[in-house]
C-alpha cells in the first residue's frame, strides 16, 4: 500500500441551525472528521470533493473553516454544484487562484482533482468541463508517468437515477473516453449523487461515494435528483496501490456490534 486517503463529498454546510431533512450538516461533517481521525489516524491526506456548503455563501463557509480548524489531516477542497467561487474566495482567498483543480502525487501515484462547478449552466446543477480546464487535463495526463486516480464532483456516467443524470458532467462521455485514453488512470471516483455506486467505462473502473450527511434513496429510474434519505452518512477511504488500488466506504453512526465474534461458537 503506497498511502491511505480519505475522501467526503457533499458536505452541504448550511448556517447554524439550520437542518436538511431534520439532520445538522455540520454536526454529520464533524462526527466524520472525529472517526477518521480515531480510527485512521494514519491517512496522507482529505480530500473534500465538492458542494462544501449548500448555498455557497460566505458564512457557510465560515463555518466549513471551523470544522476543518482542528482536524488533523492536510486539506484539499474541490468545488461542486453547491458552491459558489465569489463567496468561498472571501474566505479562502489562498486557494482562489484559478480553477479548483491540480495534482498531488503520493509515492508512484498522483492523484488528479477536478474542477468541474460551472455556475453558468442553464439547469443551475450540471457541470461542465471547459476548453481551459479540458486542455489543463490533457497536458496532466500527458505528464503523469506513473498510475493514476481521478477525483471528480460530477459523475461522468450515467447512474440510474434520472434526476441525477440530467445534471451530470455534460461532457462526461467525451472527459472518460480522455481518461481511457490515457492508459494509465486506475479510477475516478466522484460524489455529487450521495450513494456508492460502481461501474466500468473502456477498462476504467468509476466510482461514487455517500455524503457524511443526507443520502439519495434507492429509488431508481423517475425522481428529482432532490430527493433524499436520512441514511447513516459516512466517508470512502482509497488505499493506493501501484497495481490495485482499493476504495472502501465507512458508515457512520451505525448501532454498535461487536467488533469480532467466532461463529462456530
Amino acid at each position: 500500500m503506497t498511502a491511505k486517503l480519505l475522501l467526503m463529498s457533499d458536505i452541504h454546510i448550511t448556517e447554524p441551525g439550520t437542518q436538511i431533512i431534520g439532520l445538522d450538516p455540520s454536526a454529520r461533517f464533524r462526527r466524520c472528521l472525529d472517526h477518521a481521525a480515531q480510527h485512521h489516524a494514519d491517512a496522507a491526506h482529505l480530500f473534500l470533493m465538492g458542494d462544501l456548503t449548500h448555498h455557497g455563501v460566505v458564512a457557510q463557509y465560515e463555518d466549513l473553516k471551523k470544522c476543518l480548524a482542528d482536524q488533523p489531516f492536510p486539506v484539499t477542497l474541490m468545488l461542486g454544484n453547491h458552491d459558489r467561487r465569489k463567496a468561498f474566495a472571501e474566505v479562502f482567498p489562498e486557494l482562489a487562484a484559478g480553477f479548483r483543480q491540480g495534482r498531488h502525487r503520493f509515492g508512484d501515484t498522483d492523484v488528479l482533482y477536478l474542477d468541474t462547478l460551472d455556475e453558468q449552466a442553464r439547469d443551475r446543477h450540471s457541470g461542465h468541463l471547459c476548453i481551459e480546464r479540458l486542455g489543463w487535463l490533457k497536458s496532466e495526463l500527458e505528464a503523469c508517468k506513473g498510475p493514476l486516480i481521478i477525483l471528480s464532483h460530477h459523475h461522468m456516467l450515467r447512474s440510474g437515477f434520472d434526476g441525477m443524470d440530467a445534471i451530470h458532467l455534460r461532457n462526461g462521455t467525451e472527459v472518460a473516453d480522455l481518461i481511457a485514453a490515457s492508459g494509465r488512470c486506475q479510477m475516478v471516483i466522484n460524489g455529487h449523487i450521495h450513494r456508492i455506486i460502481v461501474s466500468s467505462y473502456r477498462g476504467v473502473t468509476h466510482a461514487m461515494i455517500k455524503s457524511p450527511c443526507h443520502q439519495m434513496p434507492m429509488v431508481l429510474g423517475a425522481g428529482a435528483s432532490s430527493l433524499s434519505v436520512a441514511e447513516p452518512g459516512g466517508y470512502g477511504i482509497l488505499l493506493l496501490d501501484p497495481i490495485a488500488p482499493l476504495l472502501h466506504h465507512v458508515d457512520v453512526d451505525l448501532p454498535e456490534c461487536p467488533v469480532a465474534f467466532d461463529a462456530e461458537s
